[in-house]
């Protein structure tokens, strides 16, 4: 097809994808206003995190601009981009409340994806058509899944990580293109500007979330050491010479054991390493291997740079290394994502099943897709795609330069570093395909807590390189089969397409009605608790508050549920023109800020944590209300501050 009408067409299949995105953002906040219940409050996670967004508002308004910025550089659980999102959403004019605009802001992230798909595609095909029609094949299937249009509601990360992964394979795929024809020692051309994509991407898929960035990192690493493993003996057998020698090596090897143990222990003994001094000496171990290497990478710069990989040069030192420097600076940091490897929940059986399983009416859903048969035949359809490149392309090896050992170990290295290597593996298209892979099989072999969410955020991603490879087929094929190839491509699209218009269709009269919108679900009751003592408040009351149901003595209690909600509810009654704080004797030196205490609990008994707190602050806790609530899972007293 000629370049015109390439663009002709291409433009009216874009225009056709961006009016369904637009269908969508406009039927799924109808539905988030209508359906759902449940719009003042969000999840757990989202909850905390806003009550944090809310704190920061007020100290920025108040003037005290370090203790609003400080949260932003401590950022231990949740990286910081998300809360800069939610600041400036509460900070700029309109009559939404916060949870609305927050909310809407997963639903803009998600329908972000399909404009890149146009853009990435094209830029990768060459062809302004293909990537519409991509675009279009995308948000059929990734639309019409078991979690899709809740997560598209809600300000979980689920569709920011979406939104985000797409433009860091996009960065990766440009990488990899520009690498391959280079050899160990030869950089970029001057000028290039794949090293900023690469470092803005990656960190900002980090900084949407701490997990996201890590595992891919791993896989990243991964898929250096197979695609550049000749080269990577080179780096073995340099840093063993001039470094990593005797102790050095030992703990080298014990610390990256140690590491990769963690999953493995977690399943096959009943060991608890949930514990704070077990992290700090994991801590304390990594930092000092992360400064050991670092000053290896340093000292030895100028002969590491003739023989490393240009691309992990590129990763490590623009991506990786700061990525990994944020994460030390923070001991609570590493101990959030050690509590994070802990975790067990068996939603799932596994992430990549999954993808395969069937539709059940199993809660929670066990099943990505509401029609498996599109994903899976067009799965394995790109897999023979794959494969049959493989195969056109299986002699072609890179010739590496010859070296020898000195020493029985060495001499192996030697061997092994001057060996063949396919060509193939050099590809940028097979690079992000192998990659995305392996994200996939890192989640599920590193992480016990198997919710489903966790195999949503690479989902455009991965479609989105599957369509690449039809493409690819067409490329490599000749011309009585291109039309063939075409057609093919095209039977899926119209396949996927269809669902648009079947039952639960986004066209159709039932999709309100047939898809799950509301992740906070439909129990209102459940949170009736938190709403009637949130009446309670005065709006100009500045509190301290002790939230007991945060603590870890009461984990298992019925109020543990609301606890989030009590503070958040809390936060927005007092948000104009008082002041609601949980208690912490680090943050709070004194209480000269508050004239009220308020305390939430299983019981009415006051704890003595609490009476101490008191007193050692010179405070004497006077009652002003007390109230139980009927089902008698919580209490609620309110106190005047009287200061000795």
């Amino acid at each position: 097809m000629n370049r015109t009408w390439d663009r002709v067409l291409g433009i009216l299949f874009g225009l056709i994808a961006l009016f369904a995105v637009g269908v969508m953002i406009s039927k799924n906040w109808q539905a988030f206003l209508e359906i759902c219940p449940i719009t003042d409050l969000l999840t757990w996670d989202e909850n905390i995190r806003l009550t944090a967004v809310y704190d920061q508002f007020q100290d920025y308004r108040d003037g005290k601009i370090w203790r609003a910025t400080l949260p932003f550089l401590e950022a231990a659980t949740w990286p910081p981009l998300r809360p800069i999102f939610s600041l400036l959403l509460l900070a700029s004019p309109g009559e939404w409340p916060i949870t609305w605009k927050d909310s809407f802001l997963g639903l803009v992230f998600y329908a972000l994806c399909f404009p890149s798909i146009i853009y990435i595609v094209s830029r990768i095909s060459k062809s302004f058509l293909f990537g519409s029609l991509v675009s279009i094949f995308v948000l059929a299937l990734s639309l019409h899944t078991s979690e899709t249009p809740a997560y598209s509601l809600s300000s979980m990360l689920e569709t920011q990580g979406m939104f985000i992964l797409l433009w860091v394979y996009w960065g990766l795929y440009k990488l990899y293109d520009s690498v391959k024809d280079l050899k160990p020692g030869e950089s970029l051309p001057t000028g290039s500007k794949v090293a900023a994509l690469v470092s803005v991407v990656l960190i900002l898929l980090f900084f949407t979330k701490y997990p996201y960035g890590l595992l891919l990192f791993i896989s990243i690493f991964l898929f250096e050491l197979i695609s550049r493993f000749p080269e990577w003996i080179g780096f073995v057998r340099f840093s063993v010479k001039v470094h990593y020698k005797g102790l050095r090596l030992l703990f080298l090897i014990l610390v990256v054991l140690l590491v990769l143990s963690l999953p493995v222990l977690r399943v096959v003994t009943d060991w608890n390493l949930d514990q704070r001094s077990f992290k700090k000496v994991l801590y304390f171990l990594t930092v000092l291997l992360f400064l050991d290497f670092n000053y290896f990478l340093y000292k030895n710069r100028k002969g590491l740079g003739e023989i490393s990989p240009p691309s992990i040069k590129i990763l490590y030192l623009y991506a990786i290394l700061p990525c990994f420097i944020w994460l030390f600076t923070n001991i609570d940091r590493v101990m959030s994502l050690v509590n994070a490897q802990m975790i067990v929940n068996k939603f799932v059986r596994s992430f990549i099943l999954s993808l395969f399983e069937s539709p059940e009416d199993k809660f929670p859903a066990s099943h990505v897709f509401n029609e498996p048969w599109i994903f899976r035949t067009f799965f394995l359809f790109s897999l023979a795609i794959i494969g049959y490149w493989l195969y056109l392309n299986r002699k072609e090896k890179t010739s590496p330069p010859v070296t020898k050992g000195e020493g029985r170990i060495d001499s192996l290295l030697s061997k092994l570093q001057n060996i063949a290597w396919p060509k193939f593996l050099k590809d940028p298209l097979f690079a992000i395909t192998v990659i995305v892979f392996l994200q996939y099989i890192v989640i599920d072999a590193s992480t016990g807590n198997k919710q489903l969410r966790h195999v949503f955020y690479p989902l455009p991603a991965l479609l989105t390189i599957l369509s690449l490879w039809s493409f690819r087929l067409v490329q490599i094929s000749e011309k009585s089969g291109k039309l063939l190839f075409y057609g093919i491509f095209l039977f899926f699209l119209i396949w996927a397409s269809s669902l648009f218009l079947r039952e639960g269709g986004l066209f159709s009269q039932t999709y309100l009605s047939k898809n799950q919108f509301c992740l906070k679900g439909f129990d209102t009751a459940t949170f009736e608790p938190a709403r009637e003592f949130a009446k309670e408040i005065d709006p100009q009351g500045k509190y301290v508050a002790f939230n007991t149901f945060h603590d870890e003595e009461n984990f298992q209690v019925p109020g543990r549920i609301l606890a989030s909600e009590f503070d958040l509810l809390f936060k927005q009654k007092t948000f104009e023109k008082g002041k609601y704080r949980n208690d912490s004797k680090y943050k709070w030196k004194s209480w000269d800020e508050f004239d009220k205490a308020l305390y939430l609990g299983p019981s009415c008994e006051l704890p003595p944590k609490v009476v101490s707190r008191a007193e050692s602050l010179g405070i004497t806790l006077e009652p002003i209300k007390e109230i139980k609530h009927k089902t008698g899972d919580y209490c609620f007293k309110e106190f005047r501050l009287i200061r000795k």
